[in-house]
């Protein structure tokens, strides 16, 4: 697990999947955070495709990718799926903030407990409770015959 925390504190974005009432799927982008346990934290606009599709189900996949434009053979990834809400408690939110600000510490002065609270920023906070991770990580196996993926359930 430690390994796959420390990929995952080194990136920024995540790509999440999700679907409509139809079962059309969606693809989307967003800035998160990671914290101890494994849990991810993003802020969207509730108005948002992914935002409204979370709302009617709550189960999502999610990916990161990661590759060396030197060395193709250098890469790094998860996939997963688990489930998506909207954080509503404020001593949760208050946590996920201060873990998120080690990533993006900017984020601090206009994205905070009170412009969530009253309104001030469109975007409100959600948590991803991964329930299974795929990890590929070839820098920890690179001359060795072992296996680049771990799998996580959580």
């Amino acid at each position: 697990m430690k390994e796959l925390l420390q990929f995952l504190q080194s990136q920024r974005t995540l790509t999440i999947g999700t679907v409509d009432s139809n079962g059309e799927p969606w693809n989307t982008t967003v800035y998160f955070s990671v914290n101890e346990k494994g849990e991810f934290f993003f802020l969207s606009a509730l108005d948002a495709k992914h935002a409204k599709h979370i709302k009617q189900n709550s189960k999502i996949s999610f990916s990161v990718a990661w590759f060396d434009e030197n060395d193709l053979s250098n890469r790094k990834g998860i996939q997963g799926s688990g489930t998506c809400m909207q954080v509503s408690d404020s001593e949760a939110i208050a946590s996920h903030l201060e873990n998120h600000y080690q990533y993006s510490p900017s984020w601090k002065e206009t994205i905070n407990l009170k412009s969530i609270a009253e309104g001030l920023i469109k975007s409100k906070p959600f948590i991803i409770k991964p329930k299974y991770i795929k990890f590929w990580n070839d820098e920890l196996h690179k001359g060795s015959e072992g296996d680049p993926i771990k799998e996580f359930k959580f």
